[in-house]
């Protein structure tokens, strides 16, 4: 993964902004965890929608590609009560930690449940975002299980609006048996 600094001389100053960074020589601060990529890092739903909607918008502008995933867990662990919540924060840790390596840097991930994550990939086709959820099941630590759904930005919709189809597309993938991704107008992808 390139170094952020590296990144900041190919960003214009709307990408800039996604960072929360005003300028390039603050870009040189960032480090890969400050913008998100470690599990207690990741935004929430609220501020993972705000910083959605920037790439969305800059992808209406722009005219580039962009597809939204969302990615939950098939299975918790098995135990209950702090020692099973204590694991289960473990798991997502090591998960997402891993996930970080395959991600590119102007990606967006940001934690959307307990154990769902919702994913922005700028300039990704359809096709290209399909492989990146083979890529993170590949990274996804053994004996653990995600279904996708994955949808592509059209040129017209709202972060909500791609909300509501990947979450209709994550419904699908889950009622084909799990441990797969269902990407709105492709065939079934396990």
């Amino acid at each position: 993964m390139r170094a952020v600094n590296d990144l900041a001389d190919e960003l214009s100053e709307a990408d800039l902004a996604v960072f929360g960074v005003e300028d390039r020589e603050d870009m040189a601060s960032l480090s890969v965890g400050s913008i998100g990529y470690s599990l207690d890092n990741l935004p929430d739903r609220s501020s993972f929608l705000g910083e959605a909607a920037r790439h969305v918008a800059h992808a209406k502008r722009s005219k580039h590609p962009l597809c939204f995933a969302l990615i939950a867990f098939d299975h918790g662990t098995d135990r209950d009560g702090a020692e099973g919540h204590m694991a289960e924060e473990a798991f997502l840790r090591d998960a997402t930690a891993r996930w970080r390596d395959v991600l590119r840097a102007e990606d967006l991930m940001g934690r959307w449940g307990e154990d769902e994550f919702g994913i922005v990939l700028v300039n990704c086709t359809t096709v290209s975002a399909v492989q990146l959820c083979w890529r993170l099941r590949e990274e996804t630590p053994e004996g653990h299980s995600f279904s996708a759904g994955l949808v592509s930005f059209e040129g017209t919709e709202t972060i909500d609006d791609l909300v509501e189809r990947a979450d209709d597309c994550l419904v699908q993938a889950k009622a084909k048996g799990r441990d797969r991704t269902f990407a709105e107008g492709l065939v079934d992808l396990d």
